[in-house]
């Protein structure tokens, strides 16, 4: 990929980073919320195939039909994510009433996450790395029937190696250009949890990183947690800015969310932050409220 590179400073650490042209084509948003994209993991409790076992009975039950009018209506947000999880089917007719939904309510599928199957794209075993590629890219021409710009992959299990999942991202960013989709690997339980190996990923794959505020926690303490952040963001498309925990009084607790905005923002990142949440336990609380404190705080720290 011909990639321009740049250098900026953020929190004293000098950092280069590469641009893709790609981006430059990006035009600039004309509004904060333009920069502020919505999706499905964080109303992960309204899914039937997702909701919690303590419920007998969905409050508020969605699906993915639903959603662009309900970001839309709701949060005033237009750029939407889905996780693939949410997904009712892959059959055409399906996909066709999805992709119309989105169309009639003007929104823009910015991403869909990629986890429902079971893949390992740093497999040593040939024939599982051939079957996981296989099964990403079906999913990939759901994505671009769909319209969809991105699509986040996991690179691979720390049991793998960074030479295979190289080898893959590479033939599935060959595979993306011609979808006209663009491959972004978040920091997600994976070999990448290692920034500096994610790093090695990205830049010789020729793909992006999403950086994801969430899942430093609580594997590391907040210090490497912001350390690995500033590694990967200088090759970041899209941010993801995941809540974790929040206390009755809706004070998110789990780390200091803005200071990782205000990291990306002094990185230079000019990209969307995607708002989510995710935590290991189980919490009853609104994830109205939830969407309505991430969106806001990412809208007091963007320019």
């Amino acid at each position: 990929m011909d990639r321009k590179a740049f250098i900026f400073s953020t929190g004293g650490i000098v950092l280069s980073a590469w641009v893709s042209p790609t981006l430059g084509k990006i035009g600039l948003p004309t509004s904060k919320m333009d920069r502020i994209a919505l999706g499905t993991l964080l109303f992960r409790y309204r899914f039937q195939r997702t909701k919690p076992q303590q419920w007998n009975a969905i409050k508020e039950e969605l699906t993915l039909l639903d959603v662009p009018e309900h970001h839309r209506d709701k949060f005033g947000i237009r750029k939407i994510e889905f996780w693939n999880e949410h997904f009712e089917s892959l059959e055409p007719d399906y996909l066709g009433r999805l992709r119309d939904k989105i169309k009639s309510a003007k929104s823009e599928l910015l991403n869909i996450q990629i986890d429902r199957i079971s893949y390992d794209l740093a497999a040593t075993d040939e024939a599982e790395r051939r079957q996981s590629i296989a099964d990403v890219k079906a999913w990939m021409d759901a994505a671009s029937f769909l319209g969809s710009k991105c699509v986040r992959i996991n690179p691979g299990s720390p049991k793998g190696t960074v030479e295979k999942s190289i080898e893959s991202l590479k033939e599935l960013n060959n595979y993306a250009k011609r979808k006209k989709l663009t491959i972004i690997t978040a920091n997600h339980f994976g070999i990448e949890m290692d920034a500096d190996k994610h790093v090695q990923i990205a830049r010789e794959s020729g793909v992006y990183t999403e950086p994801d505020f969430g899942n430093y926690i609580p594997q590391y303490t907040e210090e490497v947690m912001m350390e690995s952040l500033s590694k990967i963001l200088p090759y970041a498309h899209v941010v993801s800015a995941k809540m974790v925990d929040f206390n009755d009084h809706m004070e998110h607790t789990s780390y200091d969310f803005d200071k990782c905005i205000q990291l990306a923002e002094k990185a230079g990142f000019k990209g969307t932050y995607v708002i989510a949440q995710w935590s290991g336990k189980f919490q009853d609380i609104d994830y109205d409220d939830v969407a309505r404190w991430g969106i806001e705080h990412v809208r007091n720290h963007i320019k």
